[in-house]
C-alpha cells in the first residue's frame, strides 16, 4: 500500500511539473459550463515574462436537455502576471473579415493572425428546431474605433454560409487581474443560435525592429526561494438571458525558470 501511495503521488508531481490541462466547471440549474485550460511552457521567469502559448477549450451544455439560454455577454480578467504585446503586429478590421470565409479572412488579415481552432454550435432556426454545426474559429489582434481588440472570425458552411465576428475589448485593470476583456455576443450573432463548444489555442511570435516578440507573454509569480507555485490566472464571468451569471476561477500551477 505504500508503494501504491508513493507511486501515486510521483505520478501526480510529474504531471503537475509537465504543465497538464486542468479544469474548471461550474452549473447551476439545468446550465453547466466546462472550461479546460493549458499553458506552456510550465518553467517561467520569476521576473519579467516570456512568451507562452495558451491552449483553452470549452464547453456549454444544458444537462436535463432542451435549448441552453443565450449567452449574453462574456468577460475574462487575466492575472497581472499575463501580458498582451502587440507593438509592432500588424492590426485587423471588421470590415476585413466580415463576410468572409476563413480562406478570405486568412488572406485579408493573417498576418494579424494571433490564435485558431474549431467551434461547434447549432443555428435555431423558427419553426424548425436546432440544426448542429461546426467550422473554423480564428482570433486577429484589430483595432476599433482608434483602441484594441480581439476580433474573433467564425465562419461555417453548414447548413448555409454564415459569417460573424465578436469584438472582445482590452481594458487595463488593477489588482489580482491587471487585464480585462468583454464581449456582446447577440450583438455579433443576433437570433442565430448559440456557440457550445469551442477549441482554442492561442500563440504568436513576430519579430519587430529587430526585436523578437510574443502577443502572449506571462511570469510565474512564485515569492522568492519558492520554486513553484498555484496562481489565479483567470477570472471568467457569463451573463445570460434572464439575468442569470456563471463566474468561475482558473488556477495554475507554474515554476520558475532558474
Amino acid at each position: 500500500m505504500r508503494k501504491r501511495t508513493l507511486w501515486l503521488g510521483a505520478a501526480a508531481a510529474l504531471l503537475t511539473c509537465a504543465g497538464i490541462a486542468t479544469a474548471a466547471v461550474i452549473q447551476q440549474g439545468n446550465l453547466r459550463i466546462t472550461v479546460l485550460s493549458q499553458i506552456l511552457p510550465y518553467k517561467l521567469p520569476r521576473q519579467g515574462t516570456a512568451p507562452i502559448a495558451v491552449f483553452v477549450s470549452g464547453h456549454l451544455e444544458a444537462p436535463k436537455g432542451g435549448v441552453p439560454e443565450q449567452l449574453q455577454k462574456m468577460t475574462v480578467k487575466v492575472n497581472r502576471h499575463g501580458l498582451l504585446q502587440s507593438k509592432g503586429l500588424p492590426t485587423c478590421q471588421v470590415s476585413q473579415i466580415q463576410p468572409a470565409s476563413t480562406e478570405r479572412a486568412m488572406r485579408n488579415c493573417g498576418d494579424a493572425l494571433i490564435g485558431s481552432g474549431q467551434f461547434w454550435a447549432s443555428i435555431v432556426l423558427p419553426d424548425q428546431g436546432a440544426y448542429p454545426t461546426r467550422g473554423r474559429l480564428l482570433i486577429f489582434n484589430g483595432r476599433q474605433k482608434g483602441r484594441p481588440v480581439l476580433l474573433t472570425h467564425i465562419f461555417t458552411s453548414n447548413p448555409f454560409f454564415s459569417s460573424f465576428v465578436i469584438s472582445f475589448a482590452i481594458k487595463k485593470t488593477k489588482g489580482t487581474y491587471g487585464t480585462e476583456l468583454s464581449a456582446s455576443l447577440p450583438q455579433a450573432l443576433g437570433s442565430w443560435g448559440y456557440v457550445d463548444r469551442i477549441k482554442l489555442t492561442l500563440k504568436r511570435k513576430y519579430t519587430y525592429k529587430g526585436q523578437h516578440l510574443s502577443y502572449f507573454n506571462s511570469g510565474c509569480p512564485a515569492p522568492k526561494g519558492v520554486p513553484r507555485v498555484v496562481f489565479p490566472l483567470a477570472l471568467a464571468s457569463f451573463d445570460f438571458d434572464g439575468g442569470l451569471r456563471l463566474s468561475t476561477k482558473v488556477e495554475k500551477a507554474c515554476a520558475v525558470k532558474e
